[in-house]
Formats: structure tokens, sequence, C-alpha cells
């Protein structure tokens, strides 16, 4: 039997994460605002990264500073992407603001097709193509 890769195990950990992130937020904008759910959500990341931080007995804040502002850019894109994405939850249906925000990858994909030459193989333009497909059926 074939070894399952490390990579796949994480991502599937990630796509579920994922999926709990949009359920709960889902959950949250049924009791409370967008702005409130949004600041709770910020204190959530935090006390999760405090908590990351203590359990970590050698961390250290290092690395090259194009990676610190990459990972700094991560923080705000996601934050931003957070609060619209409540934002997007207090107006529309969930499985409709789910499905469109789900296309993120898209955008990865092809900023890293373009800028950084990775290569897109046929079976994944075809993927690519099928969840835009998706998505459309999805969100109507």
């Amino acid at each position: 039997m074939a070894k399952v890769p490390d990579w796949l195990i994480y991502a599937l950990i990630c796509s579920l994460l994922y999926g709990l992130w949009g359920f709960f937020g889902n959950l949250a904008t049924k009791y409370i605002d967008y702005k409130t759910a949004f600041v709770y959500e910020a204190i959530g990341a935090i006390l999760t990264t405090l908590f990351i931080i203590f359990q970590t007995n050698n961390f250290t804040f290092e690395g090259d500073v194009r990676g610190i502002l990459f990972a700094m850019l991560v923080g705000v894109c996601g934050t931003v992407a957070s609060l619209v994405f409540f934002i997007a939850l207090g107006k529309g249906e969930v499985a409709n603001v789910v499905s469109v925000t789900s296309i993120y990858p898209l955008i990865t994909i092809l900023l890293s097709s373009l800028f950084l030459k990775e290569a897109i193989t046929l079976p994944q333009m075809l993927a690519v193509l099928l969840a835009i497909i998706a998505v459309i059926l999805s969100a109507y």
C-alpha cells in the first residue's frame, strides 16, 4: 500500500478547518453582527497565535525581510478577507457565499503561474475549469 504524502494529510486538515471556519462564521452572523463577529475572530486568532508561540520551546522571530513582508501580507489579506466574508454571510445564503469564496485557489494558481512560472498541467487546467463551472452552478 502506498504511503499518503504528508502534504496531502496537512492539506486535508486545512480543508476541514476552512470548512469549519465557514460553518462557524455562518453561525456567528446568525447571532451577532459582522463587525462583532470579526472582532471575536481576531481575538481567537491572537489567542491561537500566542498558544502556538508559547507551546514552541525554541520559538524565535527570525527570517529574511522579504519572507516577513509576505507573511505580514498574508495576515492583512486574510484579515480583510475574513471581514468581507462576514459581511457576505450577513447578506447572502451560506451555500452561495462559500461557493463563490471557495474559488480563491484559482487566484493563487493563476498568480503562481504568471509570476512564479509554476507550470499548470492539463488535468489541473481542467480542474480549474470544472471548479469555475461548479461555482457558477452552485451560486444560483
